[in-house]
């Protein structure tokens, strides 16, 4: 198993801060299923048994299959993981198709529990977001659905599984979606890249001796089951780390785009070695002007997309690769290769102190669709904390925790703005809204002065506050949550209500199968 961040019950969880950094922080999690474990221990022989993951596969066309199952994942030469896959691979097929297209995505399920897909980023209707319990039931095994959306806005996102998603996105249940535009500029080599980090030996994560597999944890206390976040001491670009992962081939005079996606649980910090470089989009939706930089650091996190473009006027061999001196640190690196060009000796240096690119002064300003003195319809604060429960730690918004938490009650048309503040002490919040774009308008009391940034992911480190704005557009219920999704698991969600939207869809109170968190 991949981190074992597995069910809803959670507890003594401190900040993970920045995984590219130096972090010995604890974080509890719920410890259900603990008898599943990675390479070298006791389900040795039916580990065996799985096929070994594949390539991932580039899908398009009118209908796309998708299958979830189960295999063995080569992260590198000492590693052997089983996972969760969508076709076979970590990260799933990538699914990639061209603005306008009718998508049709039949979703099968071979695994021994229900899963879902939700489409991250993107504004599908309500009906198709994957949410169990919230927008459908959770696939059963041996069952199919058939997901349908028109692709309108391009860009890159990714989609995974929203049942159980501490557990099964940890798992490798994930992979990408790109919507190329109608008039796109070409590039000449386009890479994909997506960030995850993993545990080599969960036998560490405790000393405990009792299988803990089918245990009833809802009356447990929990809190003294902590967990050291310096266990995760695999990071892996597209499923493999350090040597394994396949190198980027370029020559001279291209332009490259790197599409880069975070479907982990840290942030990571980026430095492309030897090459200006431009952040073309971020979580999809295109940046204003942006002018080039070096030696700066990409911060990625949760749940977020960054497009950067460079032009391969540097030939050699050289690096991108993730800052920090973490133990998993030094894995999540990968070549940048001339082809029929002599290689240079680019070395790696993680520790390198560089500046951190600042979003909110990029690119070039202009008025974006929302401004902070206009008149809203709705406003919303978002106090983002944390609390011991009954059972341990639980994160809290206004106080509450899901389903108690109060939603943001709108009509179609409305304007809508939310402060969104982050009084926990050491934790950060990746916060993701489904079904929409807001516009960052300030941090921390001032406005933003860069390109009109809009995003569906917003990092919110301790103490600061952001004021972001969107359009109640997509009528139905969305879920607005922390994508470090153990928190989400914990209590850290509240829901986009509309007043006029009603769902087709009715939750079976006596399925317990749907755990949409």
């Amino acid at each position: 198993m991949k981190k074992l961040l597995l069910g809803t019950v959670l507890a003594g969880v401190v900040a993970i801060g920045a995984a590219c950094s130096n972090n010995s922080s604890m974080q509890g999690h719920d410890m259900s299923n603990m008898n599943m474990k990675k390479e070298n221990t006791s389900n040795e022989s039916s580990k065996q048994q799985l096929p070994l993951a594949t390539d991932t596969e580039v899908l398009s066309g009118k209908e796309i299959h998708l299958t979830a199952k189960e295999a063995l994942l080569q992260i590198n030469d000492q590693v052997k993981l089983p996972v969760y896959t969508y076709n076979g691979s970590v990260p799933g097929a990538q699914i990639r198709v061209k603005q306008g297209d009718k998508v049709k995505i039949v979703l099968k399920n071979e695994l021994p529990e229900p899963v879902t897909i939700h489409w991250h980023g993107y504004p599908v209707p309500n009906n198709q977001d994957g949410v169990p319990g919230v927008t459908m039931d959770a696939i059963k095994p041996s069952e199919t659905f058939t997901y349908e959306f028109t692709a309108t806005v391009p860009g890159t996102y990714w989609y995974h599984s929203h049942q159980k998603s501490a557990e099964q996105v940890d798992k490798g249940l994930y992979g990408t979606l790109i919507v190329e535009p109608k008039n796109e500029e070409k590039v000449d080599r386009d890479y994909t890249l997506v960030l995850d980090e993993w545990m080599s030996d969960p036998n560490a994560e405790s000393n405990m001796n009792m299988n803990m597999s089918g245990m009833d944890h809802s009356n447990m206390n929990m809190s003294n089951m902590g967990h050291n976040m310096n266990m995760y001491d695999i990071f892996t670009i597209n499923g493999k780390s350090g040597t394994s992962i396949k190198p980027l081939k370029v020559k001279k005079g291209e332009k490259v785009r790197l599409r880069l996606v975070n479907a982990g649980y840290m942030s990571h910090k980026l430095h492309l070695h030897g090459h200006e470089f431009k952040i073309v989009a971020t979580d999809g939706q295109p940046l204003k002007d942006p002018q080039p930089i070096k030696d700066e650091l990409l911060n990625i996190a949760p749940g977020e997309r960054y497009d950067i473009e460079f032009i391969a006027n540097n030939p050699g061999e050289w690096l991108l690769e993730c800052h920090g001196n973490m133990k998993g640190t030094n894995g999540m690196k990968v070549k940048i290769q001339y082809e029929g060009q002599a290689n240079n000796t680019d070395k790696a240096n993680a520790k390198e102190n560089l500046p951190v690119v600042d979003m909110t002064t990029y690119g070039k300003y202009e008025t974006g669709p929302f401004t902070l003195d206009q008149k809203y319809d709705v406003e919303y604060t978002m106090d983002l904390g944390t609390a011991m429960g009954k059972n341990g730690m639980i994160f809290t918004i206004n106080g509450k925790t899901h389903p108690n938490t109060a939603p943001i009650n709108v009509k179609t048309g409305d304007l809508v703005k939310v402060k969104i503040v982050n009084n926990s002490p050491m934790d950060v919040h990746p916060m993701h809204l489904h079904g929409h774009f807001f516009q960052v308008l300030s941090k921390n009391g001032k406005p933003v002065t860069g390109s009109p940034l809009m995003k569906d992911s917003l990092n919110v480190n301790p103490s600061e506050e952001y004021v972001v704005a969107f359009k109640a557009d997509n009528p139905g219920n969305w879920m607005f949550h922390c994508h470090d999704l153990h928190h989400a698991s914990a209590g850290m969600v509240t829901e986009i209500k509309y007043a006029d939207y009603k769902s087709d869809y009715t939750p079976d109170p006596n399925d317990t199968t749907n755990k949409g968190e």
